[in-house]
Parts: C-alpha cells; structure tokens; sequence
C-alpha cells in the first residue's frame, strides 16, 4: 500500500517482566486519503522500526504488510515511494490469503443482506407459528412458505406496503 507519512513519533522504551521492548506511534494517510495511525513495536520487526525513523513528513512510502496469526496487519517491509506504485500484495506463510483490499464489492453485500434477511425471515416465521399454536403440527415448508411472505414484504419496493 502507498502512503503518506504525516509523523513518526519518538521511540518510548517499555518494560515488562521477561525483558524490554521499544514502540513508537507512526501517523499516515491511507490510500484514500485518510489519517491512521500504527503503532510498531522494536521486536515484531525490527527493520522496519528502524528505518521507519528515516522517513520525514509528506514522504510518500510503499508498505508491504500481512496479517499475523492474532489477525494484526504486520509491516513487512517499507521504501520510499514515488507515488504511483499499486498495491503491495504480500502473504503470510502460515496462509494462503493475499493482502490488499478485502472489503466486499457492492454485489457481494447485497448478496450478503439478501441472506441475512432470509435467516431473520426464517427465525420470525418459526417464532409466529409457535405463538399461534400452530407450530406444533408444521412443517419446514409452513416455515419456508411463512418466511418467503416476510422476506418479500421486507424487499418490496411499494409504497403501500
């Protein structure tokens, strides 16, 4: 990923009972032009906390990043940036999973509340036939057929309805 360094703060030394480490907060813009922040710790990569101290503000910069087994984005590796580049594409050896851009397209979230909406449809239709008494004697297609009326009504596009 390219982004833009806004600023490096001072390393702070922590100590712990099995020994000390030292971390230092990096503030950037992303991509999309917004502010995040990123702690980096001396031990995770050591490299990486060392050269992320050279880079002064407004320095365009290429991280290539992966997600560790606890699911927290790594930097693996950063160098000066012209600005161009795409994305770094990087996996992790335990996973077979390439970083980048993991947000859902718009058909996969509509794909996803289309779902949602029949699990909520299902449950409220087992919920309705249990009130009624009629739970009792019915069948998964009462539920499904009692479902698919709530599911239909939930994406009508009507006014009256």
């Amino acid at each position: 990923m390219i982004i833009t360094l806004v600023d490096v703060g001072q390393p702070q030394n922590v100590k712990t009972q099995r020994g000390s480490y030292q971390t230092l907060e990096v503030s950037y813009r992303n991509e999309q032009g917004q502010i995040q922040g990123k702690k980096i710790v001396s031990f995770s990569n050591p490299q990486v906390f060392k050269d992320i101290q050279t880079f002064q503000k407004d320095d365009k910069l290429d991280i290539a990043a992966t997600k560790d087994d606890n699911g927290y984005w790594q930097w693996q590796s950063i160098k000066k940036s012209d600005g161009t580049g795409g994305t770094t594409v990087a996996t992790n050896s335990s996973s077979t999973r390439v970083t980048g851009s993991n947000y859902e397209t718009a058909d996969e979230r509509a794909k996803r509340q289309v779902f949602i909406v029949r699990q909520s449809s299902l449950a409220n239709a087992v919920a309705t036939l249990a009130l009624n008494k009629e739970g009792e004697g019915a069948t998964a297609e009462d539920v499904i057929a009692l479902a698919k009326t709530y599911e239909d009504y939930v994406f009508a596009t009507d006014e009256a309805s």
